[in-house]
């Protein structure tokens, strides 16, 4: 049976909303630290991402549309290829957000699944005409080192509660513009063997509601000017940092400290500018937006890194 890591939560009823509260920390060895996140090597390749060029699929090919997807944000299908391989093919906004944002993650040391952007492609079945929009393709079961699908975990009750790397993803969630963080939105991998550091992965996974603005209500994504009028820090009382976070999950954004929003930001920094602009490639976004988004990027990882604790309360 698949492993689902539902929430344990304490549930509040404040107005029309319901708060979860995340259950006590513990403390965690390296070994399962390694399961979220690894230090990664310099340089990685963010266009071809994790699975590298050998695991894309074709554009030439022809695909058969075998499901159509239409209750999420962006539509899309399941598709199949000709040597039979399962696709789940997601459609713009999110297709080409949700690319980015994995690179972005995998780049710094966090889990991905093999995905890629095919900008024009050819199916039978689909609902619009041919050639098809960009779209986000991950093999339902890809060939990547027995990579297998075994469910779901949460940020309110995961192994890595109080950790700097799940405290560091929260803020890079936010840094995104991503408030899209319900449990389903997060998977549980094994693997044959162990792979940067691990046999099993908690991922981070379908970020496409990223790249706009946070917000409760459909916000925007891929919108490089309202990414661009986003804020990153709010204020910082003592070691403790409030985000500009306004999605359905603050309290998960309760306790984030100084030093989460240095370590994140720490690592980003170190990647380079190719491999910024590979990122954006990698989402087929235009040159002169890519530039734009990078700039607001590198200009919140700058407010990171020279955050430090005030002395009292701030205004």
């Amino acid at each position: 049976m698949p492993l689902l890591f539902a929430a344990t939560v304490t549930m509040a009823v404040t107005g029309d909303a319901q708060k979860k509260t995340a259950r006590p920390a513990r403390k965690e060895s390296p070994a399962r630290i390694a399961e979220l996140w690894s230090e990664p090597p310099a340089g990685r390749d963010l266009f071809f991402g994790v699975g590298g060029r050998a695991l894309q699929p074709d554009p030439r090919q022809s695909f058969t549309v075998i499901e159509i997807k239409a209750n999420g944000f962006s539509d899309g299908y399941i598709v199949e290829d000709e040597k039979k391989r399962e696709w789940s093919a997601k459609l713009p906004p999110e297709g080409p957000t949700e690319v980015v944002a994995s690179r972005i993650f995998w780049g710094i040391g966090y889990h991905q699944p093999p995905i890629y952007l095919l900008a024009a492609w050819r199916a039978a079945g689909a609902t619009d005409p041919n050639p098809q929009r960009p779209a986000r393709f991950r093999e339902k079961k890809p060939h990547f080192h027995g990579l297998t699908d075994k469910g779901v975990w949460s940020y309110y009750d995961s192994p890595f509660l109080e950790s700097r790397p799940l405290k560091g993803l929260l803020v890079l969630q936010a840094m995104l513009g991503n408030s899209d963080l319900k449990d389903e939105q997060n998977a549980v991998y094994e693997l044959d063997a162990p792979v940067e550091g691990a046999r099993r992965w908690y991922v981070a996974r379908d970020l496409g509601q990223t790249f706009g603005r946070t917000g409760k209500f459909d916000p925007p994504r891929g919108d490089v000017e309202a990414f661009e009028q986003t804020t990153f820090i709010r204020r910082v009382d003592g070691d403790r940092v409030t985000l500009e976070y306004h999605g359905r999950h603050e309290v998960l954004f309760e306790h984030i400290t100084v030093g989460d929003v240095q370590w994140i930001c720490q690592r980003l920094n170190r990647l380079s500018d190719r491999q910024w602009h590979d990122a954006f490639r990698a989402g087929g976004y235009e040159p002169a937006i890519a530039d734009r988004f990078i700039a607001h990027l590198k200009a919140k990882i700058a407010e990171g890194l020279a955050l430090r604790p005030s002395k009292g309360r701030s205004s």
